[in-house]
């Protein structure tokens, strides 16, 4: 008797997660604009992750855009603390994966649109409680530190989400089709 146990991941699965989170590393690196304060929109770099989770569902979604947070972290990024690091970087592009909630909608174009603005809203609030936490001893008071932290991370994600659910509905039914065919 065999004791080899079948891994929930394919060797395709893990070759379009590696590709995913390639691509959305190169496309966090192009700037469409900076923020005044902090923050940059970029060509929806989060959409690769996103349609990642909308192929393969949820708990894969979650666990690339982890990985892809903690690369990013590696990448260039930074933490004052343990808590701060966790939420801002595996946590909050692990929320990239909640888009594969909507995997299997029948109308692609809105469980696409669904599925984009949920992991984008909470993508955005992972972020800003951890700005909260980072914020709030370098504020006068947690009011002042949830105002920054709201504002910062609203002035770039709001731009994120709309560039993703624009660019998701142009081209992901087409590629959700196509990775779904030889998956």
């Amino acid at each position: 008797m065999s004791n080899t146990r079948k891994s929930p991941w394919s060797v395709q699965m893990l070759a379009v997660g590696a590709v995913s989170i390639a691509l959305s590393s190169v496309l966090s690196v192009i700037t469409l604009f900076s923020m005044p304060n902090g923050g940059s929109v970029t060509p929806a770099s989060m959409l690769p992750l996103m349609l990642f989770a909308f192929v393969y569902g949820p708990v894969p979604g979650v666990a690339v855009g982890a990985v892809y947070g903690i690369l990013q972290f590696l990448l260039g990024g930074w933490f004052l603390s343990i808590p701060q690091f966790l939420l801002d970087y595996p946590v909050a592009f692990a929320m990239t994966g909640l888009a594969g909630l909507f995997w299997r909608g029948r109308h692609q174009r809105t469980a696409l649109t669904l599925g984009i603005l949920l992991a984008s809203v909470m993508r955005f609030i992972v972020a800003t409680l951890a700005g909260v936490i980072f914020w709030s001893d370098l504020t006068n008071g947690a009011w002042a530190a949830i105002v920054y932290s709201v504002g910062y991370n609203a002035s770039y994600m709001v731009w994120e989400c709309v560039i993703c659910v624009a660019l998701g509905v142009a081209v992901g039914p087409r590629l959700v089709k196509e990775l779904r065919k030889v998956k």
